[in-house]
């Protein structure tokens, strides 16, 4: 991890476009004081959109796709929008190793 410093508080905000259109797609999640709480904050809401697929896990593919048609999608501001957290980079990860995991469970152990 690199180390920053971080003179103001970075904000965490999620797009989430299936708000009603009455209501702005963006949310506010919180301020934070360091890059790791605010990077733990993101992940967090990738991990609960992609909680509902832990008994019935689609391809990674699929999954990928799913979240990126209705999943709500975290950002960092602060610190001049410093890139520190890919969404999608950690999404595909997830994917994979949640679909890894899901066929680990479900095959058939040979001997």
């Amino acid at each position: 991890m690199r180390t920053v410093n971080l003179s103001k508080t970075l904000s965490v905000e999620v797009f989430d476009h299936n708000r009603p259109m009455d209501q702005s797609a963006w949310i506010h999640l919180g301020e934070f004081k360091s890059l790791d709480q605010a990077i733990a904050k993101c992940k967090k809401v990738i991990d609960g959109y992609l909680n509902q697929y832990r008994h019935s896990t689609p391809s990674p593919e699929e999954l990928v796709e799913n979240y990126l048609m209705y999943g709500p999608v975290p950002c960092i501001n602060g610190v001049e929008n410093l890139k520190s957290f890919d969404p999608y980079e950690y999404l595909n990860t997830k994917c994979a190793e949640i679909s890894t995991k899901h066929q680990a469970i479900t095959s058939p152990t040979r001997h």
